[in-house]
């Protein structure tokens, strides 16, 4: 939790942001095991993969859903690579672990977009969980890759180093 905790607190990310992965790394997310643990009516189930309890580590990386999310999101900017497989449980660590294998302006861009990712997972399971929306990895990409150009034009340069590097359709 440490390096990670440093990466988004150092981040170019909005408060929002920052916050939102502070709650995620000291498991304070009012995911279905934290309802459970106070007693409180919750989910039997991950609303995004019907599969398993939902935990925030469970949401963000090791859901099929989840993963099938990192991997079409990373492949945008050629990171596929990095994307959480099976073996993956930890978001920390499966953060860690993919930061580890790049350097320089490819590590802040994709710092962005594992800050944004998360943000924008966690956005769309709250609303299929309060409005009833469908899960839909199409609207997540959509959502970060609109945030991305948003961050772009307001100057992060690891997000501009991707967008330049990405094929043609973000």
């Amino acid at each position: 939790m440490g390096s990670t905790n440093s990466v988004y607190q150092q981040s170019w990310a909005p408060g929002k942001c920052k916050f939102f992965l502070w709650t995620a790394a000291h498991k304070r997310c009012w995911t279905a095991d934290r309802l459970a643990r106070k007693g409180l009516e919750h989910p039997a189930a991950c609303p995004l993969c019907d599969q398993a309890q939902e935990t925030i580590d469970h949401l963000l990386v090791s859901c099929v859903f989840a993963r099938q999310l990192w991997f079409n999101l990373l492949q945008k900017f050629g990171l596929q690579e990095l994307a959480p497989n099976l073996e993956d449980e930890k978001f920390d660590d499966w953060w860690a672990t993919a930061s580890g294998r790049v350097t320089g302006q490819v590590l802040n861009g994709l710092n962005s977009i594992i800050i944004l990712g998360a943000w924008n997972l966690w956005n769309h399971r709250s609303r299929c969980v309060f409005d009833g929306t469908s899960p839909s990895i199409s609207n997540i990409i959509s959502f970060t890759c609109v945030d991305m150009h948003q961050w772009y034009l307001a100057g992060a340069r690891g997000v501009s180093y991707l967008l330049a590097l990405a094929p043609g359709d973000r």
